[in-house]
């Protein structure tokens, strides 16, 4: 019994040190009275506290509380992040590295600290996962749903009634209860769809064809292929790819149906999402004599591997990085603001446009 009161002891003053030097990083200085109240100690227990993380060179005492000891070594390891933000994404392996690299570099840079949790698109999961980063106190949320708002209720409750401040990630709040009540950053994958659809009216196709596996990107994606071309006085026709859990032999029959219909002179164009299918695509095409991009002009979408293919593909690069980076930036603005008391910012809806990477030469 008494070890387990002293653990709790040790426990609870290790939360109020590292408190302290929270607040040090974020206001850089600290009054002992006043922080004794809010903790709930007394002034006795925290001016110790001072002296201890004096003696380790983290903070420097002065009349009446304690200033930061330095740069330097606010910086350094030993100290307290000014916060910790968790993370929810719907997969480690692709498309999310590059929007985890940038919020964790934007995090680091500040001083906080990054906590991952990955989904696997199941959003049972993903609401469990919400609910542990919470359980644990994290200050902020940067979350990815595994759909839009308007497809997920429960999941956008739950943020929306968050303590914390939350940023969503890469999904729209159009069309849903959320919109102008949550924080979000995504790439406007409508505009990636346009700068495809464009790039292949540039090359001279007419007969464009959007093929896409199902997806939360997929719609915006064909949305936008549909008004560049619409624009230009013709259709789109969308084609549905198979899952990426489907076995082989289906993908390979619906992009040689596609190849045939190349052959016969009824597309000329193709707008492909994800990108690795493009490749699967070209290789395809090439087997039946097809060239690339004079018969057949392809604009892969995602740019993980276009880059890559024996026949390096244009390809519309989302902004990943730039989307992790911005979000967290805002996650951050947001808790920093509610340490410091200050009054509630308007609510930021943040659309990235992504780049067209050409690579190939256009048929015009």
């Amino acid at each position: 019994m008494g070890d387990r009161v002293a653990h709790n002891v040790r426990m609870l003053s290790a939360e109020r040190r590292a408190q302290l030097l929270r607040e040090l990083r974020v206001h850089g200085a600290v009054r002992t009275e006043e922080f004794a109240v809010r903790v709930a100690a007394s002034g006795m227990t925290i001016r110790r506290d001072l002296a201890d993380l004096e003696a380790a060179g983290l903070l420097r005492r002065v009349h009446g509380g304690a200033v930061a000891a330095g740069e330097r070594v606010a910086l350094s390891r030993t100290s307290a992040p000014v916060a910790t933000i968790g993370m929810v994404v719907p997969s480690a392996t692709y498309y999310f590295p590059d929007v985890i690299r940038g919020a964790r570099a934007a995090l680091g840079e500040a001083g906080a600290r990054l906590v991952l949790a990955v989904s696997d698109y199941a959003p049972d999961r993903e609401r469990e996962q919400i609910g542990r980063l919470l359980a644990r106190g994290v200050d902020g949320l940067l979350v990815t749903p595994s759909a839009h708002a308007a497809d997920d209720a429960a999941t956008y409750e739950l943020l929306a009634s968050a303590a914390p401040p939350v940023v969503v990630l890469e999904r729209s709040l159009d069309g849903s209860p959320w919109h102008g009540a949550l924080d979000s950053v995504r790439c406007d994958h409508e505009v990636g769809g346009v700068l495809a659809a464009e790039h292949l009216l540039a090359s001279g196709c007419s007969r464009v064809v959007v093929a896409t596996r199902t997806g939360p990107t997929a719609p915006l994606v064909r949305a936008g292929v549909a008004r560049a071309l619409t624009g230009a006085g013709l259709g789109a026709e969308e084609l549905g790819l198979p899952d990426a859990d489907a076995p082989p032999a289906a993908q390979q029959r619906v992009l040689q149906e596609l190849v045939r219909r190349c052959t016969a002179r009824e597309v000329d164009g193709v707008v492909v999402l994800p990108d690795e299918v493009a490749i699967g695509l070209v290789d395809i095409a090439e087997d039946a004599g097809v060239r690339i991009p004079e018969d057949l002009a392809i604009v892969a979408y995602d740019d993980e591997v276009a880059a890559l293919c024996a026949t390096p593909l244009t390809a519309v690069a989302p902004p990943r990085y730039e989307v992790g980076e911005a979000g967290a930036q805002l996650c951050l603005q947001r808790v920093l603001s509610r340490m410091r008391g200050g009054a509630t910012r308007a609510w930021s809806s943040l659309e990235l446009s992504p780049e067209l990477r050409v690579r190939t030469p256009t048929r015009a």
